[in-house]
């Protein structure tokens, strides 16, 4: 029984690293960054402005942009700005069921 519980802990951790490492943010690349609900287009828009990016699409209704930035530490400078996680668009456009954002 342990052997099982090994095997699943290790199955779990592994897609866990997989699932973090296609989602890490590259720079030069589109982001998505989540920002708390409840914020605002205008609030979501100036913390993008201050961390360095440009918008390419911002939902009204969604406290998730989609942004870039060229300057490195562009993820960090979001995380100081607000946002709670700040992951690859592209990866971020598979969860979603609306996604308008094309990486072409």
């Amino acid at each position: 029984m342990r052997e099982i519980g090994f095997g699943l802990a290790c199955a779990f951790a592994t897609a866990v690293g997989a699932l973090l490492v296609a989602a890490w943010p590259v720079q030069g690349r589109p982001v998505a960054a989540y920002f708390p609900a409840g914020s605002s287009s205008r609030d979501i828009s100036i913390a993008v402005a201050e961390a360095g990016g440009r918008l390419l699409q911002l939902d009204s209704e969604s406290p998730v942009v989609i942004t870039l930035g060229e300057k490195g530490g562009f993820s960090t400078a979001l995380y100081r700005a607000g946002a709670w996680l700040v992951i690859d668009a592209a990866v971020a456009q598979l969860c979603s069921s609306n996604a308008r954002w094309s990486s072409r």
